[in-house]
């Protein structure tokens, strides 16, 4: 199992950044874990205009009422009993957020996303989409569903997607640690893209029966003394088949992002894009890396 120690959560103070704030203090107080708030102010572009104006003092100001703000959000996770410290830095948002989850030793960074329609949410750009390409640490996106305001330890159902790629042992490792904390059911899926698989009922039934086996040999010996588990095999279009099976139905989704190279991960389309962007609910991103520079710790709670 997994322990968590340390807990970024960057602040905008935007709506799906007040949900994500109390979706780490949650955490945080289940983990008995440190919550580190952090503002980032982008710096001031001089304009083309000639006008009298002093960036640096802008730049001041902006810092001030960013730490006054941030000083109200962590009265939140004082009155939890949560140990908060909170930042303000200047300069670019996702540099500045891999600086600090480095700096710090953070174990995990809960982040909102905000919250797009139609056509426009398709597209990437978002510094939280930009973070879940290139943060080597676990992420937890929070959007502005109503269907994620359930934070640990009230998770009751947690979806754990996998492809079998690197990453997915420490994807399992954590969902299964949450899944304990929170006494939560978990159910293991792997989607069959059925455009790359057009077999016949004949090869498909045996097909599915392995990818099945697969994914029970991922279920730690000791989980189903506390753990209700359960498996599925689907087939479709990976992320349409996905956003089709959350809705409604689980509190948390759990999934590792490909074992790739940094630059693939940074290729549009990805199917842990898309999920992430239309999920709903919290959605807990595990990257491949993780497993290379971290250990579990034994987890503080762990029955």
């Amino acid at each position: 199992m997994v322990s968590i120690e340390k807990i970024l959560c960057p602040v905008d103070f935007f709506p799906a950044s007040d949900r994500a704030v109390d979706y780490a203090i949650a955490l945080a107080r289940n983990y008995d874990a440190r919550l580190i708030l952090l503002h980032v102010v982008t710096p001031a572009v001089p304009s083309s205009y000639e006008l009298p104006l002093n960036l640096g003092d802008v730049t001041t100001t902006l810092v001030e009422a960013a730490r006054a703000q941030l000083a109200v959000v962590a009265k939140r996770a004082e009155s939890k009993k949560v140990p908060v410290q909170i930042i303000v830095r200047v300069g670019d948002v996702d540099l500045e957020v891999r600086d600090m989850a480095k700096d710090k030793v953070v174990d995990l960074v809960v982040m909102g996303s905000h919250g797009r329609r139609g056509f426009e949410k398709w597209f990437l750009g978002s510094h939280t989409e930009r973070l879940l390409r290139r943060l080597p640490i676990p992420l937890i996106v929070v959007g502005d569903g109503a269907a994620g305001k359930k934070a640990p330890p009230s998770v009751r159902n947690i979806l754990v997607l996998t492809d079998f790629s690197a990453g997915t042992p420490e994807a399992v490792r954590y969902a299964f640690s949450l899944g304990q904390e929170c006494q939560a059911r978990i159910t293991l899926m792997h989607v069959l893209n059925d455009v790359d698989v057009n077999i016949g009922g004949k090869q498909r039934d045996p097909l599915i029966k392995g990818i099945r086996l697969r994914l029970e040999s991922l279920v730690p010996d000791e989980a189903r003394d506390w753990c209700n588990v359960s498996t599925r095999v689907e087939m479709g279009v990976p992320y349409r088949t996905i956003l089709d099976t959350l809705k409604g139905k689980f509190d948390l989704l759990v999934m590792n992002v490909h074992g790739k190279s940094m630059l693939d991960r940074a290729l549009l389309g990805s199917t842990a894009e898309r999920v992430v962007r239309g999920a709903g609910i919290p959605v807990l991103v595990i990257p491949p890396v993780i497993g290379k520079k971290r250990k579990g710790r034994p987890s503080k709670k762990a029955a």
